[in-house]
């Protein structure tokens, strides 16, 4: 005899024993030659349609905003630079765009005190220099957080491209806007927060684009040093650091076996706001 499954227990049954249990209710014998493997089946089926709910919706967006990149990266080898290595620097003359293959980029400044300023950390999918639109000089360099390989282009060849395509065209111009958008936002947090505050939207943001799931929290992929952050934050080092020691007190940040950080980010949400 079949045995029926009780409402409150199917929280911690397998999908397979639930088509079982659908087979069962139907009137068949899950067991008889043809639907023995279907609870199998029905399963893969069931995760495969249903697969979007554990993907993450950084990554997905970036696929949709992929067909740039499909066109003008087609038949172009990449360039392969060292972590620690300068992609590209203030004061460069070219105008040239470079689209990430792998690994994670440092995007900043340097002020005239000679300390560097980052403003994100860009991952396999981004560009970074575009701010060599602006016809001037350019203001921000890239470097390699790690071994990194890149594919440079030309902003003439992008342009030459893009202007064929007005799909393509909306793209780069969302690309230059997101850029002008963040730019915004950090000097909104700079006008108005404390190094805390700064430090968990900082974080925030490194968690949504940067994050992997580690059990409830999410684990940066890239290593970052204190330094590094508190270049993010626009704040000295022992203050980040002792923002961060705060943080860690109660249960937000941690870091794991290897020294990458980890976060709670609904923990440090609620904070935020």
């Amino acid at each position: 005899m079949q045995t029926i499954l009780e409402p409150q227990s199917l929280a911690s049954t397998s999908l397979q024993e639930l088509m079982r249990e659908m087979l069962v209710r139907l009137g068949e014998d899950p067991e008889r030659d043809g639907l023995r493997d279907t609870p199998e089946r029905m399963e893969r089926s069931m995760l495969y349609l249903t697969k979007g709910y554990q993907e993450n919706a950084e990554e997905t967006a970036t696929i949709f905003r992929g067909k740039l990149c499909d066109v003008v990266l087609r038949n172009r080898s990449a360039t392969t630079f060292e972590k620690d290595q300068v992609i590209c620097d203030v004061g460069d003359e070219s105008q040239t765009l470079f689209f990430l293959q792998k690994g994670f980029v440092k995007v900043g400044s340097i002020m005239e005190d000679g300390h560097e300023l980052i403003y994100d950390v860009r991952k396999a999918g981004d560009i970074v220099g575009e701010l060599c639109a602006s016809g001037q000089q350019r203001q921000d360099r890239a470097v390699a957080l790690e071994r990194t390989e890149v594919i440079a282009v030309s902003l003439d060849e992008v342009l030459d491209i893009a202007r064929m395509n007005r799909e393509l065209l909306q793209e780069l111009v969302q690309i230059f806007c997101d850029s002008l958008s963040d730019a915004y936002d950090q000097l909104n947090t700079l006008a108005s927060s404390d190094t805390v505050h700064r430090l968990v939207r900082v974080l925030l943001k490194l968690g949504t684009q940067l994050g992997h799931s580690s059990g409830q929290s999410s684990e940066l992929s890239a290593y970052l040093t204190q330094e590094e952050i508190s270049q993010m934050v626009v704040a000295r080092r022992e203050r980040v650091s002792t923002a961060i020691n705060f943080l860690r007190n109660r249960g937000m940040v941690d870091y794991s076996h290897r020294g990458y950080l980890v976060l709670d980010l609904k923990a440090l949400k609620n904070y935020g706001d």
